[in-house]
């Protein structure tokens, strides 16, 4: 079954590369089209009702996509808090007609039902309406595993203090002096990012100017609680699940995972949207 495909990435053979810069961007999402990212993760401003992306990659709000309350910490499990829903946010519900994109704290079934809605539709900063869009399931599928060489394309690390995994185009070549380490770390926890490689901003400046796309791990919000900012990485797909009335398929990572599974429409997740090349 599609759902129990939930490949595990665990101690993989590690591929260490030195090589010259490159400026290739396209990754593949099927055996016919390619796509590049954007440059950060999606945002939205409630009180100005605009959309924008993060001005670095390794940008998230995590815990401030809440106000009020105070943040907890578990070095196993990461950053949480409880609280009201912020003017700023990047954690959104799956988006249909009736949820405008998400931007919602209600955990009703009944109020996700409908058919998606990409948040590409919106005028995102200066980008014009239906510039950029959301993967599919399948097209996350081919990208992290169906892809020539889609093992050694990733890895989890830390980039200026954040957690996240690191994906590389297809056709990569790392700047000089820089070594990526591919594959995921065999142990789960907040910690074991960093222990599996750490780039500083000028490294990740570097391998951002050869291709490379990072996406942190922001956590996910389960109503009015943002949970595991830091350990957890939940990205949205545009593929309603076949299998739960009311759910939807997205990709996760963690230190010593990465997989495709489904979940809620009314869970808030990351949103990281492409563009067709």
């Amino acid at each position: 079954m599609k759902k129990l495909f939930s490949l595990v990435i665990c101690v993989m053979t590690l591929l260490f590369v030195v090589c010259e810069p490159s400026t290739a961007k396209a990754f593949s999402v099927s055996d016919s089209k390619q796509v590049t990212f954007s440059k950060g993760n999606l945002q939205y401003t409630r009180s100005t009702h605009t959309w924008s992306f993060a001005s670095a990659q390794w940008e998230m709000i995590g815990p401030d996509n809440l106000k009020g309350g105070s943040v907890s910490y578990d070095p196993e499990y990461g950053y949480s808090k409880e609280g009201t829903l912020a003017d700023k946010v990047d954690l959104f519900g799956w988006s249909t007609s009736s949820t405008k994109f998400g931007v919602s704290t209600s955990t009703d079934k009944d109020d996700y039902y409908g058919s998606f809605v990409d948040w590409g539709t919106n005028k995102i900063g200066s980008d014009a309406p239906n510039t950029w869009r959301t993967l599919t399931y399948n097209e996350w599928k081919y990208l992290l595993y169906t892809r020539p060489n889609a093992s050694s394309l990733r890895g989890v690390a830390q980039v200026n203090g954040v957690n996240g995994l690191i994906l590389l185009p297809d056709n990569w070549t790392c700047p000089s002096g820089i070594t990526f380490k591919s594959g995921i770390h065999s142990r789960h926890g907040v910690d074991y990012y960093a222990a599996y490689q750490t780039f500083t901003a000028d490294q990740w400046s570097k391998l951002e100017a050869a291709g490379a796309v990072f996406l942190p791990a922001a956590g996910y919000r389960h109503g009015p609680k943002v949970y595991h900012v830091q350990l957890y990485g939940r990205y949205w797909s545009a593929t309603e699940s076949e299998f739960v009335s009311g759910g939807a398929d997205y990709f996760s990572f963690r230190s010593n995972e990465a997989s495709l599974f489904f979940y809620n429409r009314s869970e808030g997740l990351s949103v990281r949207l492409v563009k067709d090349l």
